[in-house]
């Protein structure tokens, strides 16, 4: 397996997913939600973009489905330890990439010292995610599970709020969606998953009102969601792209904690011929 050199987004992933391992049963609501979403799609190849500990999808339920299961992180060892806990078949199925899904990970440090144009930010992404589209080809369903917003609060971390985070999270965001478009192949399915608003607003209120996904629309038309993470924003992008038929498929909380909680929502297209 590849490594990924080491820089400031792997680390926080790195970070990140040694927190959430062994915690699989604490996704059990939120991956439900996310295994709903493919109940149904089957094919050759499937791939999970941001799969880190594989706490959020069932690998035995996807091998009954596909005969071959992408995983796709930055994070080296959270796919290791995750596929160490397979049977051998669901094993075999499965084919681990550590990659930098964002293609900014390599240009944090000249950012922060030279701020680029949004335009070349995002050319510049682009240029480093086309060579993992030329390497690892297209997929009848790609689906990426809650990658924004950890792009966006590492960002803001790295940067804090200086124009340089716009064009970094500007490039990250568009790069990912886009990545994720052209790795569907023609006719495929494409779900992408994001969380987007936390506990620290009134989501349960606002769902018990509203519904999930209403509640989303009207929080973040308040400034709640993640920068980056707003449903029209990705809905606008993938309109741009040559996926079609895109619907906002469910919305839900996830109580990853009591002191971690946010709002969820799945978009869903099919890329055109």
């Amino acid at each position: 397996m590849a490594t990924v050199p080491d820089n400031f987004l792997l680390a926080r992933e790195r970070d990140r997913n040694a927190t959430t391992r062994g915690h699989f049963g604490a996704y059990a609501h939120h991956r439900e939600q996310q295994m709903a979403l493919l109940q149904g799609l089957s094919g050759k190849r499937i791939a999970i973009l941001g799969a880190g500990n594989c706490n959020d999808i069932d690998l035995p339920t996807l091998a009954k489905a596909f005969s071959e299961i992408h995983l796709f992180d930055i994070d080296a060892e959270s796919l290791t330890c995750a596929l160490a806990e397979q049977p051998s078949e669901v094993q075999g199925a499965c084919h681990p990439h550590v990659r930098d899904l964002t293609g900014i990970a390599s240009f944090l440090e000249q950012w922060r010292s030279n701020t680029p144009e949004p335009m070349a930010a995002q050319l510049a992404a682009w240029t480093q995610l086309a060579e993992l589209v030329d390497e690892v080809g297209a997929f009848d369903v790609v689906i990426s599970t809650c990658m924004l917003s950890q792009v966006a609060i590492n960002l803001r971390d790295f940067f804090g709020i200086v124009p340089a985070l716009n064009s970094a999270l500007c490039a990250a965001i568009a790069g990912h969606v886009m990545l994720a478009a052209t790795l569907t192949q023609p006719g495929g399915t494409l779900i992408i998953v994001s969380d987007c608003i936390t506990n620290r607003f009134p989501i349960y209120e606002e769902t018990e009102r509203r519904g999930a996904l209403e509640a989303i629309f009207h929080l973040a038309a308040q400034g709640a969601a993640f920068p980056g993470t707003e449903p029209s924003l990705i809905h606008d992008l993938l309109a741009g792209s040559n996926i079609g038929q895109t619907e906002f498929k469910n919305a839900w909380i996830w109580a990853l904690s009591p002191s971690q909680t946010y709002l969820v929502y799945a978009l869903q297209g099919t890329r055109g011929s």
